[in-house]
């Protein structure tokens, strides 16, 4: 006689599934930024999270202070601690880094993608559908840091020769929407 009552078969979550779901219920291990990041208007973001047994999840955020908003994002998963301390040690060859506090990192994250979607301008597509679920909620139980985006309170498209010309194109057409010619600043990297 065959068993009418199939058990459900465990399916393990998917790294992206786990940081949607489960990311937001470990504890933070670790919060860096690059040390300029106030003079360059733009943030190099690393935030971890420590897993029970020991490894690390992180989310890594590129942010555009100026204009842009969250520009890139990729993550990391379960990854043991010496493997997470050798990747943090390549980025810091590159970058300059240093610890912070959540709450900075946190208000720097929000503020640019409340001053990028002003002008139309949207967070990298893995920040929608993954890395976003690495931070918390954005409620009055974070502390209030003060961030200053854009330039004397205009958006500012920082030019580098990285830059393609469809790609030039397309942020300043959407500045000259809004906020509209005259409104905006157009700065060369070089």
């Amino acid at each position: 006689m065959e068993n009418s009552k199939k058990g459900k078969a465990f399916r393990p979550l998917s790294p992206e599934e786990y940081i949607r779901t489960k990311s937001g219920t470990l504890p933070i291990y670790q919060c860096l930024i690059n040390s300029d990041w106030e003079n360059a208007h733009l943030a190099n973001i690393i935030i971890a999270r420590k897993h029970p047994e020991g490894n690390i999840t992180a989310c890594l955020y590129l942010v555009d202070l100026y204009c842009q908003g969250v520009k890139d994002t990729t993550w990391f998963f379960n990854k043991p601690v010496t493997e997470y301390n050798g990747i943090m040690q390549d980025i810091n060859n590159r970058l300059e880094m240093e610890e912070t506090e959540y709450a900075l990192v946190h208000n720097i994250i929000y503020a640019a993608l409340e001053f990028a979607e002003d002008y139309d301008f949207h967070p990298h597509r893995d920040f929608t559908s993954v890395s976003r679920f690495m931070l918390e909620e954005d409620t009055d139980d974070t502390e209030l840091v003060d961030i200053e985006c854009g330039m004397d309170g205009k958006p500012a498209y920082v030019w580098t020769p990285e830059h393609s010309k469809s790609e030039t194109q397309r942020i300043i057409s959407k500045l000259e929407k809004n906020p509209g010619p005259g409104n905006y600043y157009i700065l060369n990297q070089e």
